[in-house]
């Protein structure tokens, strides 16, 4: 099979990246001088499983889908990287690596295994993961491209094979459902499925719902919802938490911008640990988050380098989360001004430096995933059980959105009335726009199309 082979299923496919903002895969595909595939095994965000628990159960779909991208992008490494306590996981993939030893692929395209002995977040975030597992370092607001490396989720591995191989498109997508729930589990939910009928899954809610609020995403990363009943799976929804309305993280993600900004300006007392911790600080970027607090007290709204800087940022969190000790938080002034910057129309072209060098303390400075579950009020939601559950989901009506990825909305090639199969292409982007193709994820009747979402009722 050649690489066009490749890329051109893994695009008919609508294969995206999973554990992302959701860039279209086959765009990675086409990439050129690559000589490193990393498997991004380490989801450092706190209560998700389903990568460890994909690795474990699938990992020949992890390991196909590595040899078919390195094959694709002509990349002679293969590195599966993954936290060394994901026994499972660990062992999973050892043992399908070493029963495919002396097959034809392995030695063409040869994968190893390897293993992240620390526990720190944000391990999964690209820039750290390359220099952990290379040593290189990626340029200010570049990719794991300019330094010859190829980054993927260990879930869009999962669905490259699947789509090369079989030609299955991605209709469904893992979701760890965790949190006041009352059987934790990771299920396999079909793309368009409402969050209460997936919550339901896990056995419903063990309070008054009014008590709780859902998170999609990670407790770092994600964001609460308003409603449950009219958000929907998509293929970049890795986690749904519920939790009380009094924790950490449920009160961090309720304040307002504007009340955010207001704390900033009246408490900030340049105490620098926001930026002693940064993960992108810590690689070398020019990038001082005490620096915009000190800019938003003063009103400083010039474009200068330190304002700009924004696009620096990884939104990781660990500024508001851990960081600072009067619960301020740079990351909302970086959100803010990287929102005005795309108003201003404004390009890129100070943040671009390759020069890098990590802070001297950078090892003693990485935050250990325990002192950050803790420090979330999430310890025993992170440590208990979470059931792996491949049943069958069956569901009765599904609302596909069309902005599932980076890039431009796909656009609707069925209409109001139509009957559809599980598994039919429902919508594709513009020619020769950035975008991935979305497909049914169960049969039935399409019963509404608009610019925004498809519902299809079985």
């Amino acid at each position: 099979m050649t690489s066009e082979e490749i890329v051109a299923r893994v695009q008919a496919a609508g294969v995206v990246g999973a554990g992302g903002a959701g860039f279209p895969t086959h765009v990675k595909l086409a990439a050129r001088n690559i000589d490193t595939v990393i498997a991004n095994g380490a989801e450092c965000e706190p209560m998700l499983r389903c990568d460890q628990q994909l690795m474990a159960s699938h990992p020949d779909l992890v390991i196909r889908g590595m040899r078919l991208v390195m094959q694709a992008v002509g990349a002679k490494v293969g590195l599966v990287a993954v936290k060394a306590h994901y026994a499972s996981a660990v062992q999973a993939l050892q043992q399908e690596l070493d029963s495919q030893k002396d097959t034809e692929d392995a030695r063409a395209w040869p994968v190893k295994l390897y293993i992240i002995e620390k526990s720190v977040y944000p391990a999964g975030d690209e820039f750290c993961l390359v220099y952990e597992v290379t040593g290189r370092l990626i340029p200010e607001a570049g990719l794991p491209l300019n330094v010859g490396c190829v980054v993927q989720n260990v879930g869009t591995l999962a669905n490259i094979a699947l789509a090369v191989d079989g030609g299955v498109p991605v209709t469904h997508r893992y979701v760890t459902i965790n949190g006041e729930v009352r059987s934790p589990k990771t299920v396999n939910a079909p793309i368009g499925m409402s969050f209460d009928k997936v919550i339901a899954l896990a056995g419903g809610y063990t309070r008054d719902p009014g008590e709780l609020r859902v998170i999609v995403g990670g407790p770092m990363t994600g964001h609460t919802v308003a409603d449950p009943a009219s958000e929907t799976i998509t293929k970049t929804t890795g986690g749904i938490l519920v939790l009380p309305t009094e924790n950490e993280v449920v009160r961090f993600m309720s304040r307002s911008l504007e009340a955010w900004t207001k704390r900033g300006k009246a408490s900030c007392d340049q105490c620098r640990d926001c930026t002693v911790l940064c993960p992108r600080h810590l690689l070398g970027h020019g990038f001082s988050p005490h620096e915009i607090m000190r800019a938003g007290a003063y009103d400083i709204n010039v474009k200068n380098s330190v304002l700009t800087g924004a696009v620096l940022c990884c939104e990781c969190r660990l500024c508001e989360a851990y960081s600072c000790p009067l619960e301020l938080s740079p990351m909302q002034f970086y959100k803010k001004m990287k929102r005005e910057l795309a108003a201003a129309g404004w390009k890129n072209d100070v943040h671009h430096r390759s020069d890098l060098v990590p802070d001297d303390s950078r090892e003693g400075r990485l935050v250990p995933t325990e002192r950050l579950v803790a420090r979330l009020g999430v310890g025993k939601y992170h440590s208990w059980p979470v059931a792996w559950d491949e049943s069958e989901v069956r569901v009765d009506r599904v609302t596909v959105s069309l902005k599932q990825h980076i890039g431009v909305p796909a656009q609707a090639v069925v209409a109001q009335g139509d009957s559809v199969v599980a598994g039919q292409l429902i919508a594709s982007p513009p020619e020769g726009k950035l975008g991935a193709n979305i497909h049914a994820s169960i049969a039935g009747r399409v019963v509404s199309v608009s610019d925004k979402s498809i519902a299809i009722e079985g």
